[in-house]
């Protein structure tokens, strides 16, 4: 039970610090210098530039009828915690209003605005919720149209925007707009995946028993054994998989090198592996 709690914590300070990184993006670089991501911020920041309604409250007020219907079509459980997300960002918007903004070359703008929106981001998703908006409105169109993506259906609300303030701001802050959009999609990749990226080895080798031998006592790794057959040759042989940290790739390659100069193998990347020797499991609460 105390495990539980702790873990719940840790969710819920994930959020706060995601929801604070994202309105700091928000404030600090985005809406003073007209750049429009997407989502429903982007939205704002038009809102903004016709009627000066603050960012915070075309929020709250674009989300309010999202979440009504989000309550009959998805339910309240789904629903609560991204509310109460949705309310914190247009909060903490609010309040990173009185920081000071940066004004200056756009490339920056865009790169370190992305930085901190991805993190955010990232932080808030691994936190098991979302600040509603274009996640929520998504997850509503999907329940209805089940063949609709979530992934597509919110590509095109923010393509949408994004070529809203193309037609409001020009279209270098549109272009700048997508370099960030960019950047901020391979920073949730990263805090949602992590850095400590692996390689994973298929070697093919008559001397299989050998090679896979060598990789588990010199390597320490654990070696897995495919039965194959050779569509040219028609003869069985075993294909080995073998997954390692990327600085090991060298160390691999001599050792089959040394065993087999004829043996085939093929490298690709793997982006995360859990278990024995990598991360550690982690249990969905």
């Amino acid at each position: 039970m105390e495990r539980m709690y702790s873990s719940k914590l840790i969710d819920y300070l994930y959020i706060l610090v995601g929801i604070i990184l994202i309105s700091v993006s928000i404030s600090v670089f985005y809406s003073p210098n007209n750049i429009v991501v997407g989502g429903f911020s982007g939205l704002g920041i038009v809102i903004l530039h016709f009627t000066n309604i603050p960012v915070s409250i075309s929020n709250i007020a674009l989300n309010i009828p999202l979440f009504i219907v989000a309550l009959k079509v998805l339910g309240k459980k789904y629903v609560i915690k991204s509310w109460i997300c949705a309310v914190l960002l247009s909060v903490w918007i609010q309040i990173t209003t009185y920081l000071p903004s940066f004004r200056g070359d756009l490339m920056l703008i865009a790169i370190y605005g992305g930085i901190i929106d991805g993190i955010g981001c990232g932080l808030v998703l691994r936190g098991m919720s979302s600040t509603g908006g274009v996640d929520l409105l998504a997850a509503i169109i999907h329940k209805k149209k089940g063949y609709i993506p979530i992934a597509v259906i919110m590509f095109t609300f923010n393509v949408f925007v994004i070529a809203l303030g193309f037609f409001v701001f020009g279209a270098e802050k549109a272009l700048y707009a997508i370099i960030s959009s960019f950047v901020s999609g391979k920073a949730v990749n990263i805090v949602l995946m992590g850095l400590n990226f692996s390689k994973a080895a298929f070697i093919i080798s008559d001397k299989s028993d050998e090679i896979s031998e060598a990789l588990m006592g010199k390597l320490h790794r654990g070696v897995t054994s495919f039965r194959a057959e050779g569509a040219y040759t028609g003869k069985n042989k075993n294909v080995l998989l073998c997954v390692f940290s990327h600085k090991e790739i060298v160390y691999v390659k001599s050792i089959v090198r040394n065993i087999d100069k004829k043996s085939f193998m093929i490298f690709t990347d793997v982006k995360e592996v859990v278990g024995e020797g990598f991360s550690d499991i982690e249990i969905d609460k």
